[in-house]
């Protein structure tokens, strides 16, 4: 494996972490659209307005961010390697795919385990609407952590084409 290799596969992983953690965003939003919706025009709206467009334009821009790094993944590496890494050799333990695989279930996990202690919170605290969408927020966000380690391997054989 080429020093250029490893760059490539950590832009890659980067990119990865980029986009399931703005993905694990997504049910936030919708809680907060459900309480944008609620809330009467004398209140703030249009500091509510502002924060609404502020999520959606942080959203797509790490989406595309996220996108940029996993699809240019080989032109970003090009900028930032010279001709010396992508003739030296380096060992590593273990290949392209296993290495995909360990992140996927890094990533999965570190987001189960933030999202578990405020789960547990929010069910132990259940008193209002507000509270319930919170809880549904953190059970999609574990959810999309149990999918990225489940399927973590597949995901790497993925990115590892």
């Amino acid at each position: 494996m080429k020093k250029s290799d490893i760059y490539e596969i950590t832009i890659k992983i980067l990119g990865v972490y980029l986009l399931v953690s703005n993905l694990s965003k997504v049910p936030g939003f919708f809680t907060f659209l459900k309480s944008f919706g609620a809330i009467s025009s004398a209140d703030h709206a249009g500091e509510q307005m502002n924060l609404f467009w502020l999520n959606i334009a942080n959203f797509v821009l790490m989406l595309a961010f996220s996108i940029f790094l996993i699809a240019g993944t080989r032109f970003i590496t090009r900028l930032v390697t010279t001709t010396a890494d992508k003739q030296e050799n380096v060992k590593l333990f273990a290949d392209r795919k296993v290495i995909y695989e360990i992140a996927l279930i890094i990533i999965g996990g570190l987001l189960i385990v933030n999202s578990l202690p405020d789960l547990l919170y929010r069910l132990y605290n259940l008193s209002n609407v507000s509270d319930q969408n919170s809880v549904i927020s953190s059970i999609t966000k574990i959810f999309v952590g149990i999918i990225t380690v489940a399927y973590g391997k597949r995901i790497a054989a993925f990115f590892a084409k």
